[in-house]
């Protein structure tokens, strides 16, 4: 009979991901509306906005955006 281990860094890493990306997303989405629609954001915002795009994506969290007419 195998000894129960605890779960390792990868592990609680796979379990609080979704839950972080949650939280800083809509920090990120406060953030934008509060900068306003026509005012451009710094380079390192579009980097994080992208960083977090893609992990949402990945996580399946965000779909995304379909092209044309339909």
């Amino acid at each position: 009979m195998k000894a129960r281990r605890s779960p390792g860094k990868l592990g609680k890493l796979m379990v609080y991901a979704p839950l972080v990306l949650q939280v800083v997303s809509s920090l990120r989405r406060q953030r934008l509306t509060a900068r306003g629609k026509y005012t451009k954001p710094r380079k390192r915002d579009r980097a994080l906005d992208f960083v977090l795009g893609q992990a949402e994506r990945k996580l399946g969290g965000k779909k995304t955006k379909r092209r044309g007419w339909f």
